[in-house]
């Protein structure tokens, strides 16, 4: 047990003011009144001393939330006489090589506590990189220097028992973030990165007529509006020389921006295009910085240094020796700066395109609503579903369990859901195939979940999660179908199952609240990508909802707006998210989409909007000059182990889509269906699905009401539009001859029925979603919809 330092008085953070965010229209979008935000959380500070981990506490309290208490880790010392943490070492110098931690200057850490009037907590960081995984496993080793941070917190939630989150300040770096996601989800501490992604993220309009240079360094110039003073102590870039050393990275007026703009000159010489924002924020270990001041509201003191001393160490690398540090007053004008918690940059909720889209959509009309369409759904047929077995396909690498139920277990969701855990690892257990052995839950890549009522998630979820111990479960999408289940059945569910080398797959596990997409809490991914031959790949992405990142609350247009205004901001929004984490996982076309709907009344705008955005977002370009800022982006892990650096670095994505991959084809829009249903998570009214691909040539064919993307022709995605007014028996006659052509071809993987109608199971033994209504391309009415996946 290491003792904490002593506590000061602390003064309380300014509550952020109302959130207010305006779309390309000019419209105020707020936190929709029917999901409330949640109370601000207590949050626990991981910092380092840099830039970065002191600027997330600015974005902490512009997010209503109080820091109470700040937290270190900070290289054993190699003079054990010396045992208190919280008096400043002048003659330290011990900086270990640490992927997680920053360690260069620890001994000016325990003056942010006087700087900031915040308590601080520190501890000596214990072990070493063991486990050096790009995500961070289960199966932890005391040794690890991650765990270091677990008796930290746990003395801090002690002495601060309301704390309920902790924040820290990555970026880029994978490493780092699910290291903490992992220790902050075993202490029940909500993990917060207000940072992450940020170089992506939308900048201001005025920041967009200025220079490369300095929209290269958004971040940095948004510190040095809140008036943060960072200076650089240590260099390890041949790009940096000592020169750098002690220049303060986000200093205010045209001498900041000279210096900003000589980082960046500097980083051009040695980074990749692609890599110039994440290196000139110092995310590879270029340089590190010591943060000494900033607004009034959190800084209630500064940070001077008696002297400092530069050194050069080995390979290039050099730093800041620094003696006689200490906190000074400021004056009244000094913390009345002029600053307060609202004026600290929260980036736009919708990218540039995103908002041209919703501005595009805002032309909808309202008539588009059809009041045939709203009679022909609120008098569909009740489905009168038979209770299905389990069906599996086996296709290549690809292994499919569908339409899972154990109505027979109870009334209940939760008995439902364990019985059919039961059921899935007895298939698991009894499974072997001849080229890829045993295989377990933890090769699960996507999961359909269809409840009969949202209400049924809470209980469902709590058992669903014991069948993943692992990191990156699969990706999943869940709704509710209401009566359309068979009868007495609470649950279905489907898992595609992957049968390849499992070190191939990727993975997108965020489950930090930032402001780049909904943070994924539950026991699933963002999304998993699955390679084919040569670099291309398949990437299962989950069901996206339009939650406000930053709150994970829905968003709403703010004043009398009509539901059309707002169902077209949430429409828009959940497509982002789903571009977001294709951009993420580096897939270049999508293969295919569909997009969820609740039930209402206004099915048919709703299905038109959703098709005109999906078409908006696939409109060929009128030039196909194309921005290669968005590549990928390498951090620490990326540049030591190197394992997957060539997969991050020979194809960079410049676009979504990228239609220089299309070859000649009918149309650039791939398939889309629109799929009502009772009820979707979070009470939204939409939530869009998308499969896509990372790939080299892609081609798209549409023939009647049949549409198709190939990608790398190894890989096809087919959308059957079955028309509205198809009678029962051309129905039977279509879904007959489709199921005839699944048996034969065992190259055809996946096989999905959305549908109204009630369907007998000899005639449709394959995966089934119930629906209310069924809409396809220009949002055309349909009687049933059927996807197929064939692995060419």
């Amino acid at each position: 047990m290491y003792p904490p330092i002593t506590r000061t008085q602390a003064t309380s953070n300014k509550s952020a003011e109302k959130k207010e965010i305006l779309d390309s229209r000019g419209h105020k979008v707020v936190m929709s009144a029917a999901q409330p935000s949640a109370p601000g959380l207590n949050v626990i500070v991981l910092i380092s001393g840099g830039k970065d981990s002191l600027y997330s506490i600015l974005h902490c309290i512009r997010n209503g939330h109080k820091v109470v208490a700040l937290a270190n880790l900070y290289p054993e010392p190699q003079n054990k006489t010396s045992t208190n943490p919280k008096q400043p070492k002048h003659d330290e110098e011990d900086d270990i090589d640490s992927f997680m931690y920053q360690t260069i200057g620890h001994n000016i850490i325990p003056l942010y506590e006087t700087a900031l009037q915040i308590p601080l907590y520190r501890q000596p960081i214990t072990g070493s990189a063991v486990d050096t995984s790009r995500t961070y496993g289960t199966t932890t080793s005391d040794k690890d220097e991650t765990e270091s941070l677990v008796p930290l917190l746990q003395h801090i939630k002690k002495a601060h028992p309301e704390a309920n989150a902790v924040s820290a300040g990555a970026i880029l770096s994978t490493y780092q973030r699910t290291r903490i996601e992992n220790v902050a989800n075993r202490l029940g501490l909500v993990p917060l990165a207000w940072l992450w992604m940020y170089p992506s993220l939308p900048a201001p309009q005025a920041r967009s007529a200025d220079t490369l240079a300095i929209r290269q360094a958004g971040l940095l110039e948004d510190m040095a509006a809140a008036r943060c003073d960072a200076r650089i102590i240590k260099v390890a870039s041949g790009g940096l020389d000592e020169g750098f050393l002690w220049e303060n990275v986000s200093g205010a007026g045209s001498g900041g921006r000279m210096m900003r703009r000589c980082l960046v000159k500097a980083m051009s010489r040695f980074a990749a295009a692609e890599d110039i924002r994440g290196a000139v924020l110092g995310e590879g270990g270029e340089y590190e910085t010591l943060a000494l001041d900033g607004p009034g509201f959190l800084w209630k003191r500064r940070i001077e240094v008696g002297s400092r001393e530069e050194k050069a160490g080995e390979g290039g690398v050099a730093f800041v020796r620094l003696r006689g540090a200490r906190c000074t007053a400021k004056s009244g004008w000094e913390i009345d700066d002029g600053i307060s918690p609202s004026d600290i940059r929260r980036p736009g909720l919708l990218d540039a395109v995103f908002e041209g889209v919703l501005g595009s959509a805002l032309n909808l009309s309202g008539s588009l609503d059809d009041p045939e369409s709203r009679e022909m759904t609120s008098t569909a047929r009740s489905p009168d579903w038979p209770v299905c077995e389990p069906v599996h396909r086996l296709s290549g690498s690809t292994w499919t369990i569908s339409n899972i139920v154990a109505p027979e277990a109870g009334p209940g969701s939760g008995e439902q859901m364990k019985a059919i855990a039961h059921k899935v690892q007895k298939l698991f257990k009894s499974f072997s195939h001849p080229k890829s052995g045993s295989r377990s839950t933890d090769d699960i890549v996507f999961a359909t979940v269809l409840l009969n009522s949202m209400a049924d998630f809470g209980s469902m979820n709590d058992i669903y999660v014991s069948l993943f111990k692992k990191p990156n479960p699969p990706a999943r999408v869940t709704v509710a179908c209401g009566d359309r289940l068979p009868s007495n059945v609470k649950v279905m569910v489907t898992f595609v199952v992957d049968l390849g080398a499992r070190d191939r797959r990727q993975g997108l596990h965020v489950q930090s609240r930032s402001y780049w997409a909904p943070a994924n809490i539950g026991p699933y991914s963002q999304a998993l990508s699955v390679p084919l031959q040569n670099a291309s790949r398949l990437v299962y992405i989950a069901g996206q909802i339009p939650l406000d990142p930053g709150s994970m609350d829905l968003a709403q247009v703010e004043g009398p707006g009509s539901w059309v205004e707002n169902y077209r901001l949430r429409a828009v929004l959940a497509l982002q998210h789903l571009w977001r984490i294709g951009e993420a996982m580096q897939v270049n076309w999508w293969l295919g989409a569909v997009a969820f709907l609740s039930r209402g009344e206004h099915a048919n705008t709703q299905a038109q909007v959703a098709w005109r955005l999906w078409e908006r977002m696939h409109a060929l370009p009128d030039n196909e000059d194309e921005d290669d800022d968005d590549g990928p982006q390498l951090d620490a892990w990326d540049i030591k182990y190197g394992r997957r650096t060539e997969e991050l670095t020979d194809a960079p994505v410049s676009s979504l889509p990228q239609f220089t991959a299309l070859v000649v084809s009918h149309t650039s829009i791939p398939p889309f269906l629109a799929v009502q249903v009772d009820e979707l998570p979070r009470g939204s009214d939409i939530e869009w699905q998308g499969l896509g691909g990372r790939c080299e040539q892609v081609k798209l064919d549409i023939k009647g009401g049949t549409s198709s993307t190939t990608m790398d022709n190894q890989y096809k995605y087919t959308n059957i539009e079955i028309d509205a007014g198809s009678s029962d028996e051309t129905l039977k006659q279509i879904l007959r001859s489709v199921n005839e052509a699944y048996r034969r071809d065992s190259s055809l993987s996946q096989a999905v029925l959305y549908t109204t109608y009630s369907v007998p199971e000899p005639l449709w033994p394959v995966q089934v979603v119930p629906c209310r209504s069924v809409w396809g391309r220009e949002g055309r009415r349909l009687s049933a919809g059927v996807v197929l996946q064939q692995l060419s």
